[in-house]
């Protein structure tokens, strides 16, 4: 169960790193990680005025946070789910 808490960690400090660089200093981000049966789900919780540049236009920068994630998680074997929520 340890060795779980510190993947979910890590992958939720990837998510802040992440967004925080897309964003101003002042700007309060928050990721929770929950692992499922099957699937590690993360949520991203940002500031409605600053959830554009997250989002990216088109939700492009969302899918490149996405295939980043999924790509880091082929070492572990994990499905991972990240989502953006209000």
């Amino acid at each position: 169960m340890a060795e779980n808490d510190e993947v979910i960690d890590q992958y939720v400090k990837l998510v802040e790193f992440m967004a925080a660089s897309m964003l101003e200093e002042d700007v309060d981000v928050k990721v929770t990680g929950k692992a499922r049966s099957d699937k590690l789900q993360l949520e991203l919780l940002v500031p409605e005025d600053h959830r554009g540049r997250v989002i990216g236009r088109g939700g492009r920068i969302a899918r490149a946070m996405r295939s980043l994630l999924d790509n880091a998680a082929i070492a572990s074997h994990q499905n991972i789910v990240l989502d953006i929520v209000d």
